[in-house]
């Protein structure tokens, strides 16, 4: 009779995550995984036929920790702000989780990661912004991007521990960037719509 199998799939890719939160994505080897849970590596190779299948569990878990935080509210923002507050949150709660996420060299590199402009986050961003501003899809989209862009840069700040911002002055900042980039928009006539 082969042995019980005593450490499941859920519990390697928990361990995994918590790992990769605490220490980075460098520090996942099988070596320091087995070491987590106790364990010598061939349950790992069991679950998991290799270790960029154990990552891509860590990124799966991260991505829906990120979209949680998303999507949490602020009563003291506007929707879209807190998009923005949120994604600087993430930043600064969960480091190793958003350099993971956001601050990786990767092959399927476009505009803005498939992370935010995913098929579960982007309807969600881009209607917070339609719902606020009455803008088209266009240039609601454009506002998103020039947001988010300015937001990534105060979150890997943050992240990176270059800079630190108080709430206040971050809420001030994306306050300041998302009236400048619609003041621009309605005084120049330059609407997607338009076009």
């Amino acid at each position: 009779m082969p042995p019980k199998i005593r450490i499941s799939k859920e519990e390697i890719g928990r361990q995994a995550f918590e790992l990769v939160r605490r220490q980075g994505i460098d520090a996942l080897t099988a070596k320091s995984l087995a070491r987590a849970l106790n364990c010598s590596t061939q349950p790992i190779f069991w679950w998991f036929g290799t270790m960029q299948e154990v990552t891509d569990c860590v990124i799966r878990q991260a991505k829906n920790l990120f979209a949680e935080y998303v999507r949490r509210s602020d009563a003291d923002s506007h929707a879209f702000k807190a998009i923005g507050l949120n994604y600087i949150a993430f930043a600064k709660d969960e480091k190793e989780l958003f350099k993971l996420l956001f601050m990786r060299r990767r092959a399927d590199a476009a505009d803005t990661p498939d992370i935010v402009n995913s098929e579960e986050n982007s309807p969600f961003i881009l209607e917070a912004v339609r719902a606020e501003s009455g803008l088209s899809e266009d240039d609601a989209k454009r506002v998103f991007r020039e947001l988010w862009l300015f937001s990534h840069g105060i979150a890997t700040m943050i992240a990176t521990a270059t800079a630190d911002f108080g709430d206040r002055a971050i809420r001030q900042m994306l306050s300041d960037v998302y009236r400048g980039v619609l003041l621009h928009i309605e005084s120049t006539g330059d609407r997607s719509d338009r076009r």
